[in-house]
């Protein structure tokens, strides 16, 4: 981030009641903020887009402690690698495993469907960081 500019922003009064209503959902301190997340999560987006693109997401797995979970080697994806794997149980017999990786979108996109496409096994990938995004958040 550079030094902070001002400036004027017209838009329709439905558009701010919206944005007013972000605000508040979100619990943002100001309108300013607000609309300086929604930039940011457009950049995300934009870069997920991008299937070069570097990215930092976080494959969330629950299954019942007896699935064993096939491995899917990370040989065949260079850029990728693993940086926290933590397993608890939420109920007596009910895993969650919280992987966070890193590396090219394509690769961690791919290789996370095959994690998630095994049997018994419920979850999902969220996309939380991009290499663009790191670049407008450092100071």
């Amino acid at each position: 981030m550079g030094k902070i500019i001002r400036f004027g922003v017209s838009m329709d009064e439905s558009l701010v009641t919206l944005l007013d209503q972000i605000t508040e959902d979100r619990h943002f301190p100001n309108r300013s903020e607000t609309i300086r997340s929604l930039i940011r999560e457009q950049v995300l987006q934009q870069n997920i887009e991008d299937p070069n693109s570097l990215v930092t997401a976080i494959v969330s797995l629950t299954y019942h402690y007896k699935t064993t979970l096939d491995r899917v080697p990370l040989s065949q994806y260079p850029t990728m690698k693993i940086i926290t794997n933590l397993q608890m149980h939420l109920e007596k017999e009910i895993v969650i495993k919280i992987l966070v990786v890193s590396g090219q979108c394509s690769e961690v996109k791919e290789w996370a469907d095959k994690v998630l496409a095994q049997k018994n096994v419920a979850g999902n990938i969220n996309i939380a960081a991009t290499d663009a995004l790191y670049a407008q958040l450092r100071p």
